[in-house]
């Protein structure tokens, strides 16, 4: 992003609108490219106080790291590492860190000045001694130039926490861990290589395995004792393309747990071995016990590999036989007859029809919008993703023991370049983004990683025909949707902010990418999964995903009413009793008292409320948290690897704000399910919460069992999570009555429809501007 202090382009869509009739129509900018707004334009747009890191400050802030000497940090792309290299210090993440609440709301509320500007970042120091996990802050400052300057290094205290350092073996995934694959898998290389070509004639493992090649991949890791600090998953695969295809679900039949000693990585060794139902404790053993036949494991061992069409189950390439829609491959396609009713600002702030935000994210955590506001007033200071689990079942090794806390392996920082027409509608507008995580020592430029749209739900808002054919009134619902997408491994997650014309906001995510397939065995069907395939079957997983939502209704002091559902009691009228539905309402006095998983026997309604700010009707103006699929958590009580699933315990669990309680999930968890630097269930601790500043916790999942239809991948239909925030006596009316568009006909009125009248006197037809898809290739990506 040459020259630009914002932290993303917009690819404005130019959508140029066409007259069929000689009537003006609506036009934007011309477009380079795509990028509505140039290189140029952004690089005069000021920085704001919610701006994410731009391309030059990342780039700053890594080169001043680089600079400290007593670091000892290490450029990744410019050396040339090899098995010996096991160990290295360098830099795995950096992103913008957040001023303090108080220290944002008196910049924009009360036009203090700016906040100090600041990066972390994320040290992985594998050179220090002992080797440790550290993170610092870095100021940056505009130089003479205009260009950013990084300066004054400060140690603090690991995010969301209290820990000063993370132990090096709960390091996030990165390049050492490849060395130790590597170094276990070569102490075992021939024998493993001569049971693959007896096992799976034909193919080979490793260099010079062409054109018959077996690959691996792995799974989660984890910290299995104090001595095997480090465990890593690996299963292998045989993939049916080299290209367009999925070796997610071409498993094989083998896996390994590879592992570590304490912090030396010349130690790692593979410790355990699966093959087709059987355990063993080495590669020997596995070949004795094939070569001797035990209990037929090599008689009785087949491999049905499909043929034919059937290859293709597991990509996207056309299927022989009729297809539908062939003579109409094209549905309807949403224009905008009177031009975008949405705007993108330099400085990354969205605006629609009253609804005001700030797009913006975290390399690790995902998505995160800042200072939302409808009608002038804000609603939520942030709403952010927290964290997406995924937690498999199986009796086999590697799915067993997964379990994925994605904001580990960088959620924001997988996001790709979207598709237009596919993935985001013609008339959308793209944003770019910049990310440096994963120990890639580079920047990361993702192009039209974001994007926003209008949206006609073709649903009204309002609406209502009377019963004695009096009148008919509505409102067209309206709706604009904020969406980027990450590709992790093999998963995609469709993240949507969705904001509706009457102060309704959604956030939905929706999940579809490829399974992490398994070797099928028959008992499989009872207890884990269906066949995608002759030998190859999904395994049970669960979908959880974690979000922050901290409301400032009316202002910042404010409580939590919970609406407990009961069943009462009342006359019939003839002196019989009769059950009826009622709710107790009862504001919660303490974190305690405001934290709950939710349970089909006691259901419970929340709303955020300021008890000082009430509406013409004396009730407390508020929000209502809906909570849309709330997911109960199966683990036992106590379970030791619970603890860094805390954002699970609670579906809704409301705590005082305090900046130093950022998120509910840790990406240090991963390596150490039981011991994370950071848990949701240290927050709730019964401090009083009532007319306080309250941030809530939310989580929505789903149990998802991999069936037939999950080839080549899974679809996004029915696989919807979130939450939505409603306006609860926080208007006198419904918000959405100065709509332009509302109608009401009678005897008396007979208006017409404004969409009716649009299309009438525009008479336009929509012509779109190109927005290419990669077009550096794939290499470039």
């Amino acid at each position: 992003m040459a020259g630009g202090h914002g932290w993303f382009s917009l690819a404005l869509l130019c959508c140029c609108l066409v007259t069929a009739a000689g009537q003006a129509c609506p036009e934007w900018p011309p477009s380079s490219s795509g990028q509505a707004v140039l290189a140029a334009q952004r690089a005069k747009a000021p920085l704001n106080v919610f701006t994410e890191l731009t391309l030059e400050e990342h780039n700053a802030v890594f080169k001043f790291l680089l600079a400290q000497k007593d670091l000892g940090l290490s450029d990744l792309t410019a050396v040339n590492l090899t098995v010996a290299d096991v160990r290295i210090s360098y830099v795995h993440g950096i992103w913008y860190e957040m001023p303090p609440k108080s220290e944002v709301l008196a910049h924009i509320d009360k036009k203090a000045a700016m906040p100090a500007r600041k990066a972390r970042a994320l040290l992985v120091l594998g050179k220090s001694s002992p080797p440790t996990v550290r993170e610092v802050l870095v100021t940056l400052k505009a130089g003479t130039d205009g260009k950013p300057v990084a300066s004054n290094l400060q140690r603090v205290n690991i995010h969301s926490s209290k820990w000063p350092e993370v132990p090096y073996n709960q390091r996030p995934h990165g390049v050492m861990d490849q060395v130790g694959q590597v170094i276990a898998l070569t102490k075992v290389y021939e024998q493993l290589n001569a049971f693959i070509g007896a096992a799976f004639p034909g193919y080979s493992y490793g260099e010079s395995c062409e054109p018959k090649c077996i690959g691996d991949n792995y799974g989660a890791y984890q910290w299995l004792s104090d001595d095997i600090q480090r465990a890593i998953y690996i299963w292998f695969f045989m993939p049916e393309a080299a290209e367009g295809d999925g070796g997610y679900i071409h498993p094989l039949p083998l896996q390994v747990l590879a592992a570590g000693r304490n912090d030396d990585l010349t130690s790692w060794e593979v410790t355990r071995w699966w093959f087709n139902g059987h355990f063993f404790d080495t590669i020997n053993d596995l070949i004795r016990a094939w070569n001797a036949d035990k209990d037929g494991m090599r008689s009785g061992f087949r491999m049905l590999r499909p043929a034919g069409a059937a290859k293709l189950f597991s990509n996207f390439m056309q299927r022989p036989g009729p297809r539908r829609g062939e003579k109409q491959p094209v549905g309807p396609i949403s224009f905008e007859p009177y031009g975008r009713r949405f705007s993108i600002a330099q400085g990354n702030r969205v605006k629609w029809l009253g609804w005001e935000l700030y797009v913006g994210y975290l390399p690790h955590y995902g998505p995160r919008y800042m200072d939302v506001r409808f009608k002038g007033e804000r609603i939520a200071y942030e709403i952010s993703m927290q964290e997406a689990l995924a937690s498999y079942g199986a009796s086999d090794l590697s799915q067993a023991n997964t379990v994925y806390l994605d904001s580990h392996w960088g959620i924001g920082a997988s996001v790709r370049e979207l598709v237009q027409g596919i993935d985001c509608p013609m008339t959308a507008a793209y944003m770019d983004a910049v990310t440096f995580y994963k120990g890639s020592s580079k920047t990361n430029y993702h192009k039209n990683a974001i994007c926003v749209f209008e949206h006609n739900p073709d649903t009204p808002v309002l609406r209502h025909y009377s019963y004695s054919y009096q009148f008919y009134g509505a409102i067209p619902g309206a709706s604009l949707v904020v969406r980027m997408v990450s590709e992790i491994n093999n998963y995609d997650y469709i993240a949507d902010l969705i904001l509706s014309n009457d102060g309704m906001l959604e956030v939905k995510v929706v999940t579809s990418g490829y399974v992490q397939a398994a070797a099928f065995q028959n008992s499989y069907r009872k207890n884990f999964g269906y066949p995608l395939m002759f030998n190859i079957s999904g395994t049970l997983h669960t979908h959880v995903l974690a979000w922050k939502v901290d409301l400032d209704i009316a202002g910042t002091s404010n409580s939590v009413n919970i609406h407990h559902m009961k069943v009462g009691e009342a006359d019939d009228g003839a002196g019989g009793k009769i059950y009826i539905n009622k709710y107790e309402a009862e504001i919660a006095e303490t974190e305690n008292e405001a934290a709950y998983q939710t349970m089909m026997l006691e259901p419970k309604l929340p709303v955020v409320i300021n008890e000082n700010k009430l509406n013409g009707f004396g009730s407390p103006r508020g929000y209502k948290v809906q909570l849309n699929r709330p997911l109960l958590n199966l683990e036992p009580p106590g379970y030791a690897r619970s603890k860094a699933l805390g954002f699970m315990k609670y579906s809704f669990a409301a705590t005082k704000h305090k900046d130093g309680e950022v998120h509910s999930s840790s990406i240090y968890g991963q390596a150490r399910l039981s011991n994370p630097s950071t848990s949701l269930t240290d927050y709730v601790d019964g401090e009083p919460l009532r007319n306080q500043d309250v941030v809530v916790w939310v989580n929505s999942g789903l149990y998802h069992i991999p069936v037939a239809e999950d080839a080549p991948v899974t679809t996004t239909t029915g696989n919807m999570l979130g939450f939505s925030l409603v306006p609860f006596n926080w208007a006198n009316e419904s918000p959405a009555t100065d709509m332009a568009d509302m109608v009401q006909i009678d005897t008396k009125n007979k208006e017409v429809p404004a969409v009716k009248k649009a299309v009438a006197a525009l008479n336009c037809a929509p012509g779109f501007a190109d927005v290419p898809f990669l077009e550096s290739g794939f290499e470039s990506a």
